[in-house]
């Protein structure tokens, strides 16, 4: 019973930041609107909320705000085709099981002010309407920022065989990364934490403070730690929590996929080499 409700825990906190732009850790300016959920099957339109009005936008240009919200302005173009093709696939997805979740909105304008807008708008245009599909079903499309050196097993973070499209990755690489390894002072009441489980890729499952439990990711996101990919320091000093990469580690380099496309790797094998057994199909063959 307890591990039932640790997994349905994670599982949920892990989904609401899957499903979040990958980049969380990316600062929005003020100008930018929630996108709400809201959507018609039929013309693939979404609803937002923009200030005191309402506006409908096409899926199409919901990828297009989206992913430049998320990738930087330098981006490879081969790495924002990769991009879009997990935010048009998780947001199909949602779309599939009622609705879409609040984002941020990047408006068209700011796309048009950004140095590498034609990229962005030529990955748009090149991967329009692809998504990636397992068993003819839209994938969890996860991404993150940057592994710890290797990227997570999903069944043994979800305790479940529902995603073995999410297997174990390396990205090497991936350690040369800014902020890669960090080094975050907590609060003493964390002295007596102790971390229970991790799992292969070093990422921390389970921990424990007294009696209470959580996971790893409930940790990370409750004291706005970069990764829970962590070890612990105790000293005079205080208490420290060493971190690495950054996001919850599941799916999706975006660091090495940057890296793959410098070195002339294409979208489609940056999507093949980090989900296995899937394909990548047209909406329009699959509806």
């Amino acid at each position: 019973m307890k591990l039932k409700f640790y997994t349905e825990q994670v599982l949920t906190v892990l989904l609401v930041v899957i499903l979040l732009p990958c980049a969380i850790t990316l600062l929005l300016n003020s100008r930018m609107s929630r996108i709400y959920q809201a959507i018609q099957d039929e013309t693939k339109y979404i609803s937002i909320e923009s200030g005191d009005k309402t506006e409908e936008i096409s899926l199409e240009e919901y990828v297009l705000e989206v992913t430049a919200s998320e990738l930087p302005a330098d981006a490879q173009l081969e790495a924002i085709k990769a991009q879009m093709v997990l935010v048009r696939t998780n947001a199909y997805r949602q779309l599939q099981n009622g609705g879409v979740r609040p984002k941020e909105r990047m408006s068209l304008a700011e796309i048009e002010l950004m140095r590498n807008g034609d990229a962005f708008r030529k990955a748009q245009k090149e991967t329009k309407g692809e998504i990636l599909t397992w068993q003819g079903k839209p994938i969890l499309a996860s991404c993150h920022p940057v592994s710890a050196g290797q990227t997570r097993e999903a069944r043994e973070v979800f305790r479940s065989e529902d995603y073995p499209y999410l297997t174990g990755k390396a990205c090497p690489g991936d350690k040369d990364a800014p902020q890669y390894r960090q080094s975050i002072q907590i609060d003493e009441s964390w002295r007596n934490m102790e971390i229970e489980e991790k799992d292969s890729a070093g990422y921390v499952l389970r921990l424990k403070l007294n009696d209470t439990e959580m996971s790893g990711e409930e940790f990370r996101i409750k004291l706005g730690l970069p990764s829970s990919n962590f070890r612990v320091e105790k000293n005079g000093d205080g208490v420290f929590v060493i971190t690495r990469g950054i996001g919850h580690g599941l799916g999706l380099s975006q660091y090495t996929a940057q890296q793959l496309a410098k070195n002339g790797t294409g979208y489609r094998e940056i999507l093949a080499y980090f989900f296995d057994q899937t394909k990548l199909e047209s909406i329009a063959d699959i509806s």
